[in-house]
């Protein structure tokens, strides 16, 4: 079974540490905490956020693993 690394981010800095990091409601980041990924957008660049928790955990959570599983579908 696969480490859900969103949860280790919420549970080293806190929910609101890592929605405001990444400029979401923390109920965007309890659906990525749900599904165990980042949105396709971050695959994409569109969006960032796997950097914004690399530095919101000092690095605890790394943008490369946060990346590590590319998405199986394009929906979110």
């Amino acid at each position: 079974m696969n480490q859900n690394l969103i949860s280790q981010a919420i549970d080293i800095v806190g929910l609101q540490a890592i929605a405001q990091a990444c400029g979401v409601s923390y109920q965007a980041v309890r659906k990525w905490e749900r599904k165990n990924k980042l949105p396709r957008t971050d695959w994409t660049g569109e969006t960032n956020y796997s950097t914004a928790i690399e530095k919101a955990t000092g690095g605890a959570v790394t943008k490369s693993a946060l990346l590590a599983t590319v998405p199986l579908t394009s929906q979110e």
